[in-house]
């Protein structure tokens, strides 16, 4: 059995009490707003809509060959907004304070995989719309996404703990 020296068992204490910290600062009106906002998007249309995105953008493609693929008021546009509208009010609730950003990124992870194959699209829209706040929340979701990430190592450190 390996040694706990004082310094790996301050580290630990220091994790540990961080990890308490956080969980101490969600309140039940953060996990009233995080249920709601998971059931509002736990429909068979989300489903589909999560199912097409992930089939779909498997790599990034330019907004051109989206624009393409699915016309304006195509089902395929229609799948895109639905499924990128749940990230937009996640980013809007994060960013007025109304959802817990530690709740969301430890429930949900940082959105990053699904803004950096959509921006293409996204910023292909804000310009074909002359609409340029269209999904900003969703990307100002993942760029504060991508920071918590940075600042909350995985609560698991051995990928095959599970194995």
């Amino acid at each position: 059995m390996p040694r706990i020296t004082t310094r790996r068992l301050a580290r630990r204490t220091s994790k540990a009490f961080k990890r308490k910290k956080t969980v101490a600062s969600v309140t039940k009106d953060d996990i009233d707003v995080m249920l709601r906002l998971a059931g509002l998007y736990n429909t068979s249309y989300d489903f589909d809509a999560a199912e097409w995105f992930w089939d779909e953008f498997k790599k990034p493609i330019t907004f051109e060959e989206f624009r393409n693929k699915y016309p304006q008021g195509s089902r395929g546009a229609q799948l895109f907004e639905r499924f990128t509208s749940k990230l937009e009010l996640a980013g809007t609730l994060v960013e007025y304070g109304f959802l817990n950003e530690n709740l969301y990124f430890d429930r949900y992870g940082s959105a990053q995989a699904e803004w950096e194959v959509s921006k293409p699209v996204i910023y292909g829209i804000r310009k074909e719309w002359n609409h340029p706040r269209f999904r900003e929340n969703f990307e100002i979701l993942a760029t504060r996404g991508m920071k918590w990430m940075e600042t909350h190592p995985p609560k698991i450190n051995d990928m095959t703990a599970g194995d």
